[in-house]
């Protein structure tokens, strides 16, 4: 991607490792935003969103490393399929295994065919996709934000991420409210790929992180369900 057409903005949740001195002194041309608290990825996110200028927006999680031009290939995917509003790479974690990194939304049944290990009952089916869907482009109702590029157009007619999800189900109430409100498509792109350090930003959680998922999810069921 032409480094003239693009902005990087990263929004740094009060990180206390040293990389905020060592990027604004090592790539000047970053958009920096320092938060003296860790606000969370949702309010993260919108922080990011609302600095920024393109019509092509890519979420990023810092724990996210793009490989072969991943950046132009989703880029060159939204630009080719107008029917396409937002698109994701397929994920892999570092020793080389993909990534189950998109889901169905979490439906009482979809949960329970999960946790059964059930693929499909009826009309109904499992929460994750399987590992063979994740390997075909094709439409997606939910995938991991950790990296997903977005139509500006999207972004705005959806809204923000809600802040009240602000570590987890953040992005399942996005893509939920998408489907819901608008007749727009999430894609995912295999050729695309990424690797996800998965759990690195929030391993300081310990047995929060459990606490904290529950959480989302419950507010997830209250917010679209009761």
């Amino acid at each position: 991607m032409d480094t003239t057409t693009q902005e990087i903005i990263v929004v740094d949740n009060a990180s206390t490792d040293g990389s905020s001195e060592y990027i604004r002194n090592t790539f000047p041309e970053v958009i920096w935003v320092q938060n003296d608290t860790n606000r969370g990825y949702a309010k993260a996110v919108n922080q990011g969103v609302h600095l920024s200028q393109g019509d092509f927006l890519f979420l990023l999680n810092n724990d996210v490393k793009l490989i072969d031009n991943t950046t132009d290939k989703l880029l060159d995917f939204l630009i080719k399929n107008p029917e396409a509003v937002a698109v994701a790479p397929l994920l892999y974690y570092p020793d080389g295994r993909i990534q189950i990194s998109c889901r169905r939304f979490p439906t009482p049944s979809a949960l329970l065919l999960e946790f059964l290990g059930i693929n499909k009952i009826g009309p109904f089916r499992r929460w994750k996709l399987p590992e063979e869907e994740h390997l075909h482009s094709g439409i997606v109702l939910q995938p991991m934000a950790s990296a997903l590029m977005v139509k500006r157009l999207c972004w705005d007619t959806v809204g923000p991420l809600d802040e009240q999800f602000p570590i987890f189900f953040n992005d399942v109430d996005w893509c939920y409210r998408l489907y819901k409100n608008t007749r727009y498509k999430i894609y995912l792109y295999p050729e695309a790929k990424a690797i996800h350090h998965e759990g690195v930003s929030v391993k300081d959680l310990g047995y929060k992180k459990n606490i904290e998922f529950y959480k989302g999810m419950i507010r997830f069921y209250y917010k679209h369900f009761w």
